[in-house]
């Protein structure tokens, strides 16, 4: 059995200091652990920080599941991004607004991240996943569990691919 073409998945937030790059790290984790070595995972944000760390609550809480997030920095999003995507992940309606304003012509499928909370059949009319910037760890854990249950999913649907 040959080796499966390489498939890059762009994950989009808004800053990518919170949910982006845990939703990166986590599929990167758990991708490894399923021997998915042919999935590349990016993260990137639409408002065009860059440099900054992910969010200690966000470090923390990946960190209670043995996964090291200490070294992500914050980047902007850019048309390349897009083009090397094989699929972009997004956390809310609002950035799937935001890149069909900016980037109006896909070349791949954009979809929530929730569309997998429920099954590795995309729900067509998913959830956003809020923002915890500025809460609790609290949050930043329920967020994570939504992300692990989404992603358990995504990774379902795009083994079947």
């Amino acid at each position: 059995m040959g080796r499966k073409p390489e498939l890059t998945l762009l994950v989009v937030c808004s800053g990518n200091i919170c949910r982006s790059p845990m939703v990166a790290e986590i599929l990167r984790h758990r991708a490894g652990e399923r021997g998915l070595d042919h999935l590349v995972v990016e993260s990137a944000g639409t408002l065009g920080l860059s440099g900054q760390p992910a969010s200690p609550e966000a470090v923390a809480a990946l960190a209670e599941i043995g996964i090291d997030l200490s070294h992500h920095r914050s980047r902007g999003l850019a048309a390349a991004d897009l083009q090397r995507a094989s699929l972009v992940l997004v956390m809310t309606r609002g950035h799937l607004d935001e890149l069909a304003l900016r980037y109006p012509r896909p070349a791949v499928p954009r979809r929530l991240l929730r569309a997998f909370e429920r099954g590795s059949t995309p729900d067509p009319e998913p959830p956003d996943l809020a923002d915890p910037i500025g809460h609790p760890i609290e949050v930043y854990r329920q967020q994570r569990a939504l992300i692990q249950t989404s992603v358990a999913h995504l990774l379902d649907y795009l083994e079947r691919r």
